[in-house]
């Protein structure tokens, strides 16, 4: 019991102190944001898990216990907010959103099938999401989070799954497992900031265009800059990037170099913090200049999309309709008709001069 309770208290103290740590400028920052409302779900857990408070409900420890049940949502925000560069945020609190109601029946009613909903709700987001982060390791470029990515998955997703089981399951030494299982959550939120600071955790800027490198070129070693050159051939001239199952080890195999220094030169010298974005940027300009040309106006989308590198037309739709605010048919009609209108002008312009007449003639 004694030790149990220590465990708690320092668990509770830790995560406490990281909450005060990160306070300053948390709200103004997605990854900050995310990261004080899960530090405060699992001191809301450790709370209300605890010997004495776990078979009881009184009045305050209900806002507690529905926070407590709706972590596997702040864990999907948080881990989305951290691993995914992407611009789009509409989604990421929808699982919280939806649990919250969950978890409030479920602590109000007590009613099993309400308890075994939210149990069955949270083991099924927590897989899938743990899975989605393990599979987007092998295309991040940024060592620390790439790194991180393992540690996650381990000590937050595992910790989250095993305290679901157990308490769907009944176990009674549930409250006093709940104190060492939040320790491993404090050492995975502390490492978390001692490897990726805050700067590397923000989302992503704008994707860069071409192989344009924004760092001055004095700042590249020779070695740097024959790879990004010989990056650069492979991306726009060979197009390797056609190539619908490129992958960072793939292309580095193609550059006979160590995938190390491709992921380095990638992320570090052209801006990219992830290989599938920076492939599909090339993949969207082709996909742009044949849209945009009237010699291929009949050509299907997904013939484009295809030959592009995509492997169906989901994707490209929604990588397009991200980068360009419009679907391929919609700019490729709006391309087509400026185009149109371009030759329309000079073939004007050139009636204009053979009749003698300027622009401002009657």
């Amino acid at each position: 019991m004694l030790l149990e309770t220590g465990f708690r208290g320092g668990a509770l103290a830790l995560f406490g102190l990281l909450a005060i740590i990160g306070l300053p400028g948390t709200l103004r920052s997605p990854i900050g944001r995310a990261t004080l409302l899960f530090d405060l779900c699992v001191i809301a857990f450790l709370i209300e898990t605890a010997p004495g408070i776990h078979e009881g409900l009184v009045w305050w420890i209900i806002p507690l216990r529905i926070l407590s049940n709706s972590i596997a949502g702040v864990f999907v925000a948080w881990a989305e907010t951290v691993f995914d560069d992407s611009q789009s945020t509409r989604w990421r609190w929808a699982v919280f959103v939806a649990l919250l109601p969950l978890a409030g029946v479920a602590t109000l009613s007590g009613s099993s099938l309400a308890w075994n909903a939210t149990h069955a709700v949270t083991l099924i987001v927590v897989v899938v999401e743990t899975a989605r982060v393990l599979a987007g390791r092998k295309a991040d470029l940024v060592e620390g989070r790439r790194r991180f990515r393992i540690i996650f998955a381990c000590a937050v997703g595992l910790v989250i799954l095993a305290t679901t089981m157990l308490d769907a399951a009944g176990v009674g030494w549930l409250p006093g497992l709940s104190a060492v299982l939040g320790l491993a959550i404090v050492a995975a939120m502390i490492r978390l900031r001692a490897v990726m600071p805050e700067a590397t955790l923000e989302p992503a800027p704008a994707a860069r265009g071409g192989l344009t490198i924004p760092i001055a070129a004095t700042e590249m070693s020779a070695e740097e800059r024959q790879l990004a050159e010989r990056l650069r051939r492979a991306m726009e001239q060979d197009r390797a990037y056609r190539d619908s199952d490129l992958s960072v080890d793939r292309l580095a195999e193609q550059l006979g170099v160590p995938e190390y220094r491709l992921r380095r030169t990638i992320n570090q010298r052209l801006g990219y913090r992830n290989f599938t974005d920076f492939v599909n940027e090339h993949r969207l300009k082709e996909a742009r200049e044949a849209l945009s040309d009237p010699a291929q106006s009949r050509v299907p989308v997904l013939t484009i999309a295809l030959d592009a590198g995509w492997g169906s037309i989901g994707p490209f739709n929604r990588a397009f309709k991200g980068q360009t605010g419009q679907t391929p048919t919609q700019f490729r009609r709006r391309a087509l008709a400026d185009s149109a209108i371009g030759h329309i002008l000079p073939e004007s312009a050139r009636s204009d001069a053979t009749s003698g007449k300027t622009p401002t003639s009657a």
